[in-house]
């Protein structure tokens, strides 16, 4: 039970910031490692408000965290079957 807690702490860590960091390159239009800016992927209306109004960190945060738990949701459970 402990390796699972374990293993899903770190792949919903790692994803969080994964998923943080391109999310918000994605709504600023800027690529994170290089710093030029680039399109990369469809920005929703709400965040391209979001954006202007100075808050697409706060929504990137929201997606990421989400994503972050499903994924890490999955990888317990999975996880959970083969070693307990």
């Amino acid at each position: 039970m402990i390796i699972t807690i374990i293993i899903t702490g770190f792949i919903f860590s790692f994803l969080l910031i994964f998923n943080y960091k391109g999310s918000v390159g994605r709504i600023e239009r800027k690529n994170q490692v290089t710093g030029e800016y680039q399109d990369l992927g469809p920005v929703s209306e709400k965040e391209d408000i979001a954006f202007m109004e100075g808050r697409h960190k706060k929504v990137a945060f929201y997606q990421a965290f989400l994503a972050a738990l499903i994924w890490g949701l999955i990888v317990f459970f999975i996880s959970y079957y083969f070693f307990v």
